[in-house]
């Protein structure tokens, strides 16, 4: 999709709006306010007390706010009712790794991707019974493991196609069925092993004080990443970051449709050419990747030498350390049993992000996005929701901008959504953590509308947790600090995470510790924490905007976020053709699936 600049990124109390009678309407003329930004940001919040402040009530607020999660509550559950009875290629790779089918295959590609594409393909039928009664059913027939089955299988030389055949037959079908759930329980057992060790682990070494400081990896290759996450966690940080290399799927996908490939592992590209390249005999020789070969950060073996680096800096410095996977898209259910395989802590996996900025198709990423949810209830790890997404498809359809208010409406009712759909799927609300600010808001930098959006989280989201996060770091310089005490005062964060490491972790440890003393010192000046004059007016509107927009997709659909189809804003999405309904014969793996998550 063709990225477009948002139209009129001034936003908020900075900006003296000359309003048109329709809230939300893009007639807005702005007059810029020459008040230094942390002035405005305190002034906003506190409200001056003149005559010609209008204060709003609380209850009036409130009773937005509740509207906007009510309406994101009704069409959630819905949509994970439908996402739940929906089967994806990807959903069949996470299965395949529960089973034990990991690393990569001959070629060079993720064995797992290998082996769900050449069984599924472009057959309907088969994507909805799933993989694992032929694949488990092949094993009990060679007598093979799991991994050495799945090499044989991706490389073509045993069809798991004819062996689903076998299927047909009472005796076979039992014995598959009898060997998959013990496959299944066994990753399960698993799971709940890991999240033992981490509660434990949690209780010994204890957690510093909130907000707790992370910190992005900048290493790709394990090695360096191992090294880095030493020195950070030694130095002070609570959570180590690591971002996933871009999902087979996703790269293809965008690869087919002339689209640039964020997130590929630096080393993987010209690897990639030289295998393609290779003959068909060296390709049987080379079953695993060489030894001496780079390790991606933030594949499953480099997680787990990040999980045992962190865990032994953690030690020594007396206090627990966390892991966070950022993940792609298409990546979701897999990262999930990655994630519970090596003890991550925190994912970041956003469904609404994936459908704006990925360009995906709806369908296909909340069933990915609810399997995942159902994993993460079992490994008991945390899952982060980003803040909302912009959402510029039906403004770049119909030709007409949106208004400030409107934008960051429909990022927070997007998120609201996110949020729901997470609960909706069992998540409880205690392991969900919520991006606090937008990066559009961080990037204007305006003190007063990088409270006002922690705010209005704080206000619409009460009991769950906050991230400052983003591509700009908070504790650069002063007047990133100044964003910090803004987005703290706002709304109560728990987790700060910084892209990079400006100066020391221990050094950017204090500054946040200070960051914190004095938007609680804010806090303790605002008395009921009600805005006052442009912020009270902006967030009122916002939280209208937010219930439109939510309105709005459960009447018209996603073309009213996205663009109607027919204009072609909302044709060409990814993933669409790997998403079908989950079959419910005797040969569908869909019995063994529904004993996921916790009873």
């Amino acid at each position: 999709m063709e990225q477009v600049r948002p139209v009129g990124r001034g936003l908020y109390p900075h900006m003296r709006q000359a309003r048109s009678t329709v809230p939300g309407s893009i007639g807005d003329v702005a007059q810029p306010d020459s008040t230094p930004p942390f002035e405005r940001c305190v002034r906003y919040a506190t409200g001056p007390r003149g005559h010609n402040e209008a204060r709003m009530s609380g209850s009036t607020l409130q009773a937005q706010a509740e509207l906007v999660r009510r309406r994101a509550a009704d069409l959630a559950g819905e949509l994970s009712r439908s996402a739940r009875r929906t089967a994806t290629i990807a959903q069949e790779r996470a299965v395949l790794r529960m089973l034990g089918v990991d690393g990569l295959d001959r070629a060079g590609r993720p064995l797992a991707a290998s082996l769900a594409e050449r069984y599924c393909g472009s057959d309907a039928g088969r994507l909805a019974r799933g993989v694992i009664l032929p694949f488990v059913v092949a094993m009990l027939e060679y007598d093979m493991p799991a991994r050495e089955l799945a090499l044989e299988g991706a490389s073509g030389a045993i069809d798991l196609g004819l062996e689903a055949e076998l299927l047909q037959r009472p005796d076979r079908l039992a014995a598959a069925e009898k060997r998959a759930a013990q496959l299944l329980q066994a990753a399960l057992l698993r799971f709940d092993a890991n999240r033992t060790a981490t509660r434990e682990m949690r209780e010994v070494l204890g957690l510093p004080d909130e907000p707790w400081l992370g910190v992005a990896l900048q290493a790709t290759e394990v090695r360096a990443a191992v090294a880095e996450t030493r020195a950070v966690v030694a130095q002070g940080a609570y959570l180590v970051q690591v971002s996933v290399p871009a999902s087979w799927e996703f790269a293809e996908a965008r690869r087919q449709a002339g689209l640039e490939i964020p997130g590929l592992f630096e080393f993987e590209a010209p690897r990639r050419g030289r295998e393609a390249r290779r003959g068909d005999k060296r390709r049987r020789v080379e079953a695993t990747r060489p030894a001496d070969s780079p390790v991606p950060a933030g594949s499953q073996r480099g997680l787990a030498s990040l999980r045992k680096a962190a865990d032994n800096a953690a030690a020594q410095r007396g206090c627990y350390a966390s892991l966070m996977t950022v993940t792609s898209a298409f990546a979701a259910p897999e990262q999930a049993v990655v994630a519970a395989f090596e003890r991550i802590d925190y994912v970041a996996a956003d469904p609404m992000r994936e459908i704006v900025e990925d360009n995906l198709d709806p369908e296909r990423a909340l069933a990915d996005h609810a399997f995942a949810h159902r994993l993460q209830v079992r490994a008991g790890c945390r899952v982060v929701v980003g803040p909302g997404p912009l959402a510029l498809g039906a403004d770049v359809a119909s030709g007409i901008p949106s208004d400030a208010p409107t934008r960051a409406g429909r990022a927070l009712a997007l998120q609201a959504l996110g949020v729901e759909l997470a609960l909706a799927d069992g998540l409880p609300a205690d392991r969900l953590l919520l991006g606090a600010v937008p990066d559009w808001a961080v990037g204007d930098g305006d003190a007063g509308s990088i409270l006002l959006q922690s705010w209005l989280r704080r206000v619409v989201f009460p009991g769950h947790r906050l991230v400052v996060g983003g591509p700009l770091g908070w504790l650069t310089s002063p007047a990133r600090a100044v964003a910090a005490v803004s987005a703290l005062t706002g709304g109560i964060a728990s987790l700060v995470v910084e892209p990079s490491v400006t100066g020391t972790v221990a050094t950017m440890a204090a500054d946040l510790a200070a960051a914190a003393r004095t938007a609680g010192a804010l806090r303790a000046t605002l008395s009921d924490g009600a805005l006052h004059g442009d912020a009270e007016v902006l967030a009122a509107r916002t939280l209208r905007a937010a219930s439109a927009a939510l309105e709005r997709l459960s009447s018209e659909g996603w073309a009213s976020l996205l663009g109607p189809a027919d204009l072609g804003a909302n044709d060409g999405r990814l993933g669409r053709s790997a998403v079908v309904e989950r079959a419910d014969g005797p040969t569908s793996g869909a019995r063994l699936l529904k004993g996921l998550a916790w009873d």
